[in-house]
């Protein structure tokens, strides 16, 4: 239950300090008073799935620019474009939260690279992309734009990293009965996320270009290796319930150009 005790927030303002009273939530509400699953602290905490879903909508979009590279000269064109890119990437910090090669197995091997880029619609992120020096010189042979929404408002140079660990991005892409199966456990979700809260460098869901319909989730995480992500994810209660019908997990690292 809510008690109604007050907490005071004191701020300073260009003309003095202001006091600002907030609730202390000391308990999450039930489950009915809370269709998202959130716990108290989160912005979707307590919302109608109705708001919940306008939330998302008129949210300021990231978008997941992604490019895979061609299997036959995609590596050469990639080299022969790197300064460019790099050049094309410093220049784009202000709207790039994320950005860094797909990488093999072996954390050497460039296969493609993944930009989490803030844009006001899925237009704006074509015609970012279009610019951008390894898809001009032809590097990619396979191109996607998705719509996401950040759960984080840390950014590339922000995250506080482990050295000598490895990064992952994680796709996961939602089951035709994704959304119910998703319902079913958000309660559980949203405590394994905060129980690993310090893993994430990015995570978010995945949307259609209006942001009306969820389609999946991206997180980008950070352990020592492979084995050890495996069963952080092993862990989270959305795959364990089947709400994905397409899971891949990649070695990803923070790109050059944004540090």
């Amino acid at each position: 239950m809510t008690q109604n005790r007050w907490m005071y927030n004191p701020r300073l303002t260009a003309i003095g300090f202001i006091m600002l009273l907030k609730p202390e939530e000391d308990t999450p509400m039930p489950e009915s008073e809370n269709p998202s699953g959130t716990l108290p602290g989160d912005p979707r905490y307590g919302l109608t799935e109705d708001q919940i879903k306008e939330y998302y909508r008129a949210k300021s979009p990231t978008w997941v620019v992604r490019g895979n590279l061609k299997p036959d000269g995609g590596i050469a064109a990639r080299e022969a474009a790197m300064d460019q890119h790099l050049e094309y990437l410093r220049g784009s910090r202000d709207i790039i939260r994320f950005a860094g090669p797909i990488l093999g197995d072996d954390g050497v091997q460039p296969l493609g690279s993944v930009t989490l880029l803030d844009a006001p619609d899925r237009a704006a992120a074509e015609a970012w992309l279009a610019e951008e020096p390894y898809n001009k010189a032809g590097a990619f042979g396979q191109v996607s734009i998705t719509r996401f929404s950040s759960s984080m408002e840390f950014r590339q140079l922000d995250y506080p990293r482990q050295a000598g660990w490895q990064q992952f991005l994680i796709t996961a892409i939602d089951g035709p009965d994704g959304e119910a199966r998703r319902k079913e456990v958000a309660e559980a979700h949203h405590k394994f996320q905060a129980s690993v809260m310090d893993r994430y460098i990015a995570r978010g869901p995945m949307f259609n270009d209006d942001g009306t319909k969820l389609i999946g989730s991206l997180f980008i995480v950070e352990f020592p290796d492979r084995a050890a992500c495996d069963a952080f994810w092993a862990g989270e209660p959305m795959y364990g319930n089947g709400a994905f019908k397409d899971v891949t997990i990649e070695r990803w690292r923070y790109g050059k150009a944004i540090g």
